[in-house]
């Protein structure tokens, strides 16, 4: 076997997402598990398959070693109560959740976050949960009127059934006064307008987040 003559150094810096277990084991502990995670199907193979690329050029592998390292990353802890804020919908158990996947990529700019946390916890849950409500509006002819619907706690739309197709309410008469049933939560509707299907309502999303607790309570109620 010939005597080296040249020392090749390859090196590759790996960002990783490992489980929070992974994330808390001590330095060395990290190392380990991470080495055991690649095997000799890496650690070995790399080896390997570079002998055989260089062999095209009668380059030949004398010897070789590795040295594997790892830095855990303290990651930023989102606070629940700004995921609320964001996203009143959420369950306590599908906040935990979104704050344990969220935090790696948290935006750093605090002006991006909020949005941010937004966008993924629509990710995780975007489904309708809705609770009865009952808003109180003026009729186009200037006549009170109540408007039985589901109030979406997704994003705050209130829906309406079919029978206030032919319904129109009164421009520019501020917001409307919307109860939610079976409750004692009192919210603010917007009318952004009218379609086929009736009204345009809706609550701003802000709103729902002082009376969270009663409206999940009412949603799991079905």
């Amino acid at each position: 076997m010939s005597a080296a003559n040249v020392r090749l150094q390859l090196q590759f810096d790996l960002e990783l997402a490992v489980p929070a277990s992974v994330a808390a084991l001590d330095h060395a502990r990290l190392c380990q598990k991470l080495a055991e995670l690649l095997g000799p199907t890496v650690i070995q193979g790399l080896p390997v398959i570079a002998g055989k690329q260089l062999a095209k050029a009668e380059v030949r592998v004398v010897k070789h070693h590795h040295r594997l390292d790892a830095v855990a990353r303290a990651v930023a802890r989102i606070e629940p109560a700004r995921i609320v804020e964001a996203a009143p919908h959420l369950t306590d158990a599908e906040v935990a959740t979104l704050a344990a996947r969220a935090a790696a990529r948290l935006p750093a700019a605090e002006a991006d976050q909020a949005g941010y946390l937004r966008s993924q916890a629509l990710a995780l849950v975007n489904e309708y949960r809705l609770v009865g409500c009952r808003v109180d509006a003026l009729l186009s002819n200037g006549k009170p009127t109540q408007i039985e619907g589901k109030l979406n706690l997704t994003n705050g739309h209130i829906f309406l059934d079919a029978s206030h197709r032919q319904t129109r309410l009164q421009q520019a008469q501020g917001p409307l006064r919307v109860a939610v049933g079976e409750t004692d939560v009192v919210l603010a509707a917007e009318c952004s307008g009218h379609t086929l299907t009736g009204p345009v309502l809706d609550v701003a999303v802000k709103q729902l987040v002082p009376h969270r607790a009663a409206l999940l309570a009412r949603w799991q109620a079905g």
